[in-house]
């Protein structure tokens, strides 16, 4: 069985956390691990994390990171230490309201294996899925994940979506520096993966998956003014992994 690791960004999570979804699986999966990030929150989300950790001490870590430093450093701290912490087959992360389930998450990395080393969800909405999204928010999204396929050269339908995926080895190389970007950091993750395997292999290594549910919770944290500064966040990012070449 896959030993596999979830790094969870964690910031003013107390109302929105389904913490009973999370032990509920760490309780069936003995397999599962989970990496809590507490992005310096001002509300209660430390304390329950910490209820969950003396639940379950050997599946659960917990760094409290402070002060708060942003989703993208989250995940970067937080991958870095599941890596000293154990030994995992696979290691990626996911959004703490769980918009994206851990049975899909699951599903994610069930396909990797020596040749398929980087897999993330993709919210396409189809005939027989169940993928909840606000109209606005869905439209927006589309907007940036087509502009972040263009500026890739690579067919990605959803950069954005909080789930993906890497075997470990990968992910030591993907998660090795910071990302420069706090909100667009997911499309870093994809310049990224390109100069570890190469452009021509990125579709040998790599697996978009459609999800089969989906659920937008709200209240996002990225507010509407920034969607207007992401194309330009965009073309820095754009400028800065060219200019690494």
């Amino acid at each position: 069985m896959k030993k596999n690791c979830i790094v969870v960004p964690c910031y003013n999570e107390e109302k929105r956390i389904p913490i009973i979804d999370f032990e509920k699986k760490l309780l069936e999966d003995k397999n599962l691990y989970i990496c809590f990030v507490n992005d310096g929150s001002s509300d209660k989300t430390l304390d329950i994390l910490k209820i969950c950790n003396q639940k379950f001490p050997d599946q659960v870590l917990i760094i409290d990171q402070n002060p708060n430093q942003g989703k993208a450093m989250a995940i970067y701290n937080g991958v870095n230490k599941a890596l000293k912490w154990k030994s995992f087959d696979t290691l990626g992360y996911l959004d703490a309201d769980l918009a994206t389930s851990i049975d899909e998450y699951l599903k994610l990395c069930s396909y990797l294996n020596n040749n398929l080393v980087f897999t993330f969800g993709s919210r396409i909405r189809r005939i027989g899925s169940q993928i909840k999204r606000k109209l606005y928010r869905h439209l927006i999204g589309r907007g940036f994940a087509t502009f972040s396929s263009i500026l890739l050269d690579l067919p990605v339908y959803d950069t954005q979506c909080g789930a993906k995926v890497f075997t470990t080895e990968i992910a030591e190389k993907v998660f090795k520096n910071p990302f420069i970007s706090n909100w667009s950091f997911d499309v870093e993750i994809f310049f990224r993966f390109i100069s570890i395997v190469g452009k021509n292999n990125v579709e040998k290594r790599a697996k978009e998956i459609p999800l089969e549910n989906w659920r937008d919770v709200g209240d996002s944290k990225v507010k509407f003014s920034y969607s207007l500064k992401l194309p330009f966040e965009l073309l820095k990012i754009k400028r800065h992994y060219k200019n690494l070449k």
